[in-house]
């Protein structure tokens, strides 16, 4: 049997739907940008007072929720069904872990627990701290929330609808305002598992 895993080109095709395309390096792009939106939230988070305000915990999860749907799951399910792998950054998959911790052990999460624990994460064990301070504080993230309160909020109107286009389209704009300094270059592989072959998601426009 064949053990081996292989790297995926960055300009393998892995989605065709619609006119649209995504890459293999599009999904290593877009999880980039799920990673900057976890570290802005983080570094945010950790210094501001709102936490401790009434409700905020249970806005909190709903966001963080949203944030998981809108900007991770979609990019994990194109690998999971086109058989392929992908290492996650660092703090995104602290993040999810915490989620999916706490969903399998309850079916009503203790929000209060899951907030302490991902304020409780690392940043990074390996990233350099300046490009991570300079990512959190790029500006015009879309649907910043933690900046705000949340306890005064109406969290409904702060759940927008995106496509994995919508996303997209925001990855491209994050990767051409990024710092000079910061290092994209590690960003995470997508690689073929051992005895598999990459399928590609082609859907043709409808007449």
């Amino acid at each position: 049997m064949n053990n081996t895993v292989t790297l995926i080109p960055s300009d393998q095709l892995i989605i065709a739907a619609k006119g649209h395309q995504i890459t293999a390096a599009d999904i290593s792009r877009a999880l980039f940008y799920a990673n900057s939106r976890m570290l802005a939230m983080r570094l945010h988070v950790d210094k501001s007072f709102a936490p401790a305000l009434p409700g905020y915990a249970e806005a909190f999860y709903t966001l963080m929720k949203w944030e998981m749907e809108t900007f991770v799951t979609p990019f994990i399910n194109i690998c999971f069904i086109t058989r392929l792998s992908t290492t996650i950054p660092q703090l995104l998959k602290d993040v999810l872990s915490t989620m999916t911790a706490h969903t399998l052990v309850d079916r009503r999460p203790d929000v209060h627990a899951i907030l302490q624990d991902i304020r409780a994460l690392r940043l990074s064990a390996d990233s350099n701290k300046s490009d991570d301070y300079d990512i959190a504080h790029m500006p015009d993230y879309f649907n910043d929330w933690w900046r705000e309160s949340l306890g005064c909020c109406r969290v409904s109107d702060m759940l927008p609808k995106s496509s994995v286009q919508d996303v997209m389209d925001l990855v491209a704009w994050h990767f051409s305002h990024l710092p000079d300094h910061v290092r994209t270059g590690l960003l995470p592989y997508i690689v073929q598992g051992p005895d598999n072959l990459p399928e590609t998601i082609d859907k043709d426009d409808e007449s």
